[in-house]
């Protein structure tokens, strides 16, 4: 008969996996193998597996009600963390797992089996188990240390082995929802929304009719049901009207006139050229008779000459000062490019120029 934890987890019905080593011999397996399919019923099945596999293939997920392992002695191979987890992912939710494997019973002087059983607990709790029991748990024997020995190809004597090595029988089972499930916590309460505070209403907006609204985008030229607005339609009447020879001619009078002198009585400001002027009056005896002032005798500001704040600046010819070239009082403007005075401000006719108190010395003392 199966081993006490076996035979609690194993009912009517049920699909067990049996997994085995390679140490144990056919007979056994067979024989444990018949007592659970007695155990299962014709309703039930039983499944199949080597230890040496499990963390190398693919199990599937929650297929088993229950899950036999190490029962066949003997028991000589402990479950890594990488098997435990895969046993818990095969096994139904509420499934049991029957698990036997030799621990150390001094993890510190046995070098072979480095796992006591509250590790082995440990590591079931951390893939998954719960409702962890020890079902038996005894010292091995000299045979059962022998058969160990033989089963692990070592060459190690048994009497050193004595009192080092127990086997456990341990009864755990997967929680009754799969592995990553969520689940609300039990002090957790909904949470009641806030009433909202009052929104003053937003200010209606004028209705538009996208149906008048002209819109055009690249794909109308291949749309042929686009409403496109027809150009002539945004020409009025007065706009059709082709305008005669004498509105496009040039006016007569004024600064876009093709005239050159002002009209008798001139009230738009245009400048006479070569008639006499209040000024040409006023300036004449400077000159010594009446008529026009010579055109070189006048500095005229040309900027903004049809504006009203142009300034016309009226000198004398008789009057201006005499220099070798004429301009070099004026400044940089009106000097020649070699002349001595450049870069000096401008000066009076006749007034001695100096130079500065610094600018004889130099700039740097040696």
């Amino acid at each position: 008969m199966a081993p006490t934890a076996t035979s609690a987890l194993v009912h009517q019905g049920h699909k067990v996996l049996l997994v085995g080593t390679a140490a144990a011999s056919p007979s056994d397996l067979t024989q444990t193998r018949d007592n659970i399919i007695a155990s299962v019923g014709p309703q039930g099945s039983v499944s199949f597996e080597q230890l040496d596999r499990i963390a190398t293939i693919t199990l599937p997920g929650s297929t088993y009600n229950a899950i036999v392992t190490g029962a066949v002695a003997p028991s000589a191979y402990q479950h890594s963390n990488a098997v435990l987890a895969a046993l818990a992912g095969t096994l139904l939710p509420g499934g049991g797992l029957s698990l036997t494997e030799p621990v150390s019973s001094a993890p510190s002087v046995n070098h072979i089996l480095e796992r006591s059983s509250a590790d082995l607990i440990s590591a079931l709790k951390i893939s998954g188990f719960v409702e962890i029991v020890v079902v038996q748990q005894h010292k091995a024997s000299q045979t059962e240390i022998q058969q160990l020995i033989q089963a692990w190809g070592a060459q190690i004597d048994a009497a050193a082995l004595a009192d080092q090595i127990e086997f456990v029988e341990i009864s755990a089972k997967k929680p009754a929802y799969e592995l990553g499930a969520a689940a609300a916590l039990p002090w957790a309460r909904k949470r009641v929304a806030k009433p909202a505070a009052p929104v003053a209403p937003a200010p209606l907006k004028p209705t538009v009719n996208k149906k008048a609204v002209w819109t055009i985008s690249a794909n109308d030229d291949d749309n042929e049901d686009a409403e496109l607005e027809d150009e002539d339609d945004l020409l009025d009447d007065t706009d059709l009207i082709k305008p005669t020879a004498e509105q496009l001619a040039a006016p007569d009078c004024g600064p876009n006139s093709l005239k050159k002198k002002k009209c008798k009585n001139c009230t738009c400001g245009m400048e006479s050229e070569g008639e006499p002027n209040d000024v040409d009056m006023e300036l004449a005896p400077a000159f010594g008779g009446a008529g026009p002032v010579p055109e070189e005798a006048i500095v005229s500001s040309k900027a903004n000459r049809w504006k009203e704040s142009a300034i016309t600046e009226v000198v004398p010819k008789a009057l201006q000062p005499k220099s070798s070239c004429g301009n070099c009082y004026l400044g940089d403007a009106f000097r020649c490019g070699s002349c001595p005075y450049t870069g000096m401000p401008a000066f009076q006719p006749g007034e001695k120029v100096q130079l500065g108190g610094g600018m004889l010395k130099d700039d740097i003392d040696f």
